[in-house]
């Protein structure tokens, strides 16, 4: 069984409105209780291996991303949490803390009960209200020219930073790019991030992931 953390619903409120607070492991039952028992209806993105999520705490929005087959993406939870923990930057989305849980439970197997492990995996970051993908395709939603170089420039500061820590992103596309309230353009999903080791110039993959 995973070691329970004590951060309350309070102290996750006050980690949201402290910009300097620090990430932390959280429990996975206050994750369920601000999303609703992770309902449908709170749904708000969602990827190859995850669904992200909307909660709520106090006057406050929070986004959580579940690993749908945690045991699957094992080492990919362990690598965005690496990657995360490294930057922290205007144009970065960010980071608030992690879930890593593991229960056991009694499982009928050929007429045996025997016990299983039930794991969860997740992760939680500020909550954002779009992403670039829908001003590049919905004509409705055009952008001047000074909203353009802005997000133009506020990528490229997110990624000059990621590369000063030596962190690959290996997915940077209009639907992970998030947008604030005032069109601060964030870089999110590190799903298949990489974190080169020091003096690491290069590496290698035999697995071509992300989004096509």
């Amino acid at each position: 069984m995973a070691r329970q953390t004590s951060v309350t619903e309070a102290d996750l409120e006050f980690m949201l409105i402290d910009e300097n607070a620090k990430p932390k492991p959280l429990p996975y039952s206050l994750l369920e209780k601000i999303t609703n028992g992770f309902s449908g209806a709170h749904i708000i993105g969602y990827g190859g291996s995850a669904d992200v999520y909307e909660g709520f705490i106090g006057n406050h929005k929070i986004a959580v991303k579940r690993l749908r087959i945690p045991y699957q993406h094992e080492k990919e939870f362990s690598q965005e949490i690496e990657c995360l923990m490294k930057v922290k930057h205007i144009n970065v989305v960010r980071f608030i803390g992690y879930c890593s849980d593991t229960q056991g439970q009694a499982e009928k197997y050929e007429d045996n009960h025997v016990m299983a492990d039930s794991q969860e995996r997740l992760i939680c970051f500020e909550f954002l209200p779009a992403c670039l993908d829908k001003y590049i395709k919905d004509p409705s939603c055009s952008l001047e020219w000074r909203q353009r170089y802005q997000i133009i420039n506020g990528v490229c500061q997110g990624l000059h930073q990621l590369h000063e820590h030596e962190i690959l992103h290996l997915d940077l596309n209009p639907r992970n790019i998030l947008l604030d309230d005032d069109m601060v353009p964030k870089i999110s999903d590190f799903g298949i991030s990489k974190c080169l080791k020091k003096n690491q110039g290069h590496f290698y993959t035999e697995t071509i992931s992300g989004t096509p």
